[in-house]
């Protein structure tokens, strides 16, 4: 009884009069009302014509809910970004290595300094001599109180050694040592950056998994929730086995998914823990990321000044234009001044009026007159290389600007994304809950609730990712601007400072006539004036692409299906080399 009385309601709109069947008098329809139900179990109407697989639903009641794409809520958050920055600059490997490069470099501007100091030594030497004489010597020695003759004699000498003048190679030496040490700041900030935007692209990577790992559990909720329907409506003999292996298809490609979405969620877990030195927690909303431009000539703008790798470039080809005048003070004279104390006399016993002294002061000038070419060959050298710095900068200056316009499309089209998205997921849900109202109206088939499904799983994943990556664009801008450092995004975070060690390195082993010492190197120091740069002459005519051969045939050619195996002589062992020792054989002795 409940089976007919459902027919009459569910299936009311076989009774209408169709498009394509014919036009039915009033009679014909009251009697139809009163008529047996369709025997034939499989043809319905469905979107104004007979389709298959398109049955409505006579056994759910009308306020039963349909399956929900239910999201469970994100936990309360137990880590924020600027701890896992935080966490990140002070534990880093990389970051602190780099930071123990800068040091070793700081010491590179300490050597410099040392080539216009003074060294002093002080040498000690003493000796004891015992002579036994033989017969003839005694025999001439008769009236001696003793043959044996005994000596000990003791000498010291102090001296110092100071540098007046080096041709301006000291000085030079100095200026590309500082150079060094500005591009290895430069590089430190780089370094920085590029692990601040890898703890950052981490964070979201982390936080858009754990979410759509949420997404994906909501999927399967959904689907099973609709696969028990499907199977109680294929009880009630409305569909066919095929409709349940519909869902049971898709709730198995959906628990594929999920197993996915774990695997990559754990592999971003595994990533964020290299970078920050711990598991990630529950992760809070990141908040927005300061100083972002607000348009790409503003960032181009921006990074000319304060990009690190720009910086890197500019002070690297300031080094090398110093290594001309070193290269160039090769042929300069040079003036030293040194003086000496020597003391020398008996050691035992010792009676300092009885010693011998001996002052001495000098300076020396030592004048380069032929060098076989050297220090040609040192100028020439180092203008070369002083040439590929700086055609360096423009390399390093156009691929910054690569960057950063890649950065800002990138947040563009996250941006439209993000609006394109919102207005697809608002869509999806409606597209999904009125698939399923109409599949159990019978208008719709298990196919198109399936699908609707899967847009809605679609649509909400993608979203989630379109503001990942808007956020990562505007982290990875900010990298190539520049900005993108622990002293801009945090605060009070600890910061390291690099002028410390800088200073200790500079005053190991100063003197008050430095300044003095150095200002006398200057004088007459050689120029680092590079010659212009060239380039390869211009054709004669236009540049065209070269000719192709005429192709033997034009049939396809045959997949390549052997690799030769003919090693270049000597550069591998066979099987059969007998092994040698790595020591020499001891030769036999006869």
């Amino acid at each position: 009884m409940r089976r007919s009385t459902a027919l009459v309601t569910g299936l009311a709109l076989l009774t209408a009069p169709v498009a394509g069947w014919g036009r039915t008098s009033p009679r014909h329809q009251i009697e139809s009302r009163h008529a047996e139900p369709r025997t034939d179990p499989v043809t319905t109407l469905c979107k104004g014509r007979v389709q298959l697989g398109c049955r409505a639903a006579t056994w759910v009641a009308a306020d039963t809910a349909t399956p929900q794409f239910a999201v469970a809520p994100a936990p309360p958050p137990t880590e924020t970004l600027a701890q896992a920055l935080d966490a990140a600059y002070h534990t880093a490997p990389s970051l602190q290595a780099q930071r123990y490069q800068l040091r070793a470099t700081d010491e590179n501007y300490a050597l410099a300094l040392s080539e216009l100091r003074p060294t002093t030594q002080l040498q000690i030497s003493g000796s004891y001599d015992k002579t036994v004489p033989g017969r003839t010597t005694q025999a001439t020695r008769f009236l001696a109180p003793s043959p044996i003759v005994t000596s000990n004699t003791l000498s010291a000498q102090a001296s110092v050694t100071q540098p007046l003048y080096t041709g301006g190679r000291a000085s030079a030496d100095r200026d590309a040592a500082l150079a060094e040490v500005g591009a290895g700041r430069a590089l430190l900030r780089s370094t920085e950056g590029a692990l601040l935007l890898q703890v950052i692209t981490a964070y979201t990577d982390v936080r858009r998994d754990a979410e759509a790992l949420r997404l994906y559990r909501a999927n399967l909720g959904q689907l099973e929730a609709t696969l028990d329907e499907v199977k109680a409506r294929r009880t009630a003999g409305e569909l066919t086995r095929t409709d349940i292996a519909q869902a049971e298809t898709q709730l198995n490609l959906a628990r594929g998914q999920h197993n996915l979405a774990v695997q990559q969620l754990e592999q971003d877990r595994a990533t964020y823990a290299a970078l920050t030195g711990h598991d990630p927690g529950e992760l809070a909303t990141p908040p927005e990321l300061p100083g972002v431009p607000v348009t790409v000539g503003a960032a181009l703008d921006l990074a000319g000044e304060t990009s690190p790798d720009l910086d890197q470039a500019v002070l690297t080809e300031r080094q090398s234009r110093a290594q001309i005048a070193v290269a160039k003070s090769q042929g300069r004279p040079v003036l030293t001044l040194n003086g000496s104390a020597t003391l020398s006399g008996q050691a035992t016993p010792y009676y300092l009026h009885n010693e011998d002294q001996g002052f001495r002061g000098g300076a020396v000038l030592t004048i380069p007159l032929t060098n076989g070419g050297r220090v040609g060959a040192l100028v020439a050298q180092a203008e070369d290389r002083d040439a590929a710095s700086r055609l360096g900068i423009e390399t390093t200056r156009r691929q910054m600007v690569d960057n950063i316009v890649n950065a800002w499309n990138a947040i563009a089209t996250a941006q439209r994304n993000i609006a394109v998205d919102s207005a697809g997921l608002d869509a999806a849900r409606v597209f999904d809950d009125g698939t399923f109202q109409e599949y159990r109206a019978g208008l719709r088939s298990t196919f198109d609730v399936l699908f609707a499904h899967s847009t809605l799983l679609n649509a909400q994943v993608t979203l989630v990712g379109a503001q990942r990556d808007l956020y990562v664009a505007q982290a990875t801008l900010l990298r190539h601007v520049g900005l993108l450092e622990a002293r801009l995004l945090l605060t009070d975070p600890g910061l390291y400072n690099p002028d410390a060690d800088f200073r200790h390195a500079a005053r190991r082993g100063a003197l008050p006539l430095a300044p003095v010492i150095h200002a006398i190197d200057r004088i007459a120091m050689p120029g680092t004036t590079a010659p212009p740069l060239q380039q390869p002459p211009a054709g004669s005519s236009p540049p065209v692409v070269a000719t192709a051969a005429a192709p033997a045939t034009a049939a396809p050619v045959a997949i390549a299906q052997h690799s030769p195996e003919n090693p270049l002589p000597g550069t591998t062992a066979t099987a059969n080399t007998p092994t040698k020792p790595h020591h020499r054989r001891r030769s036999r002795q006869p």
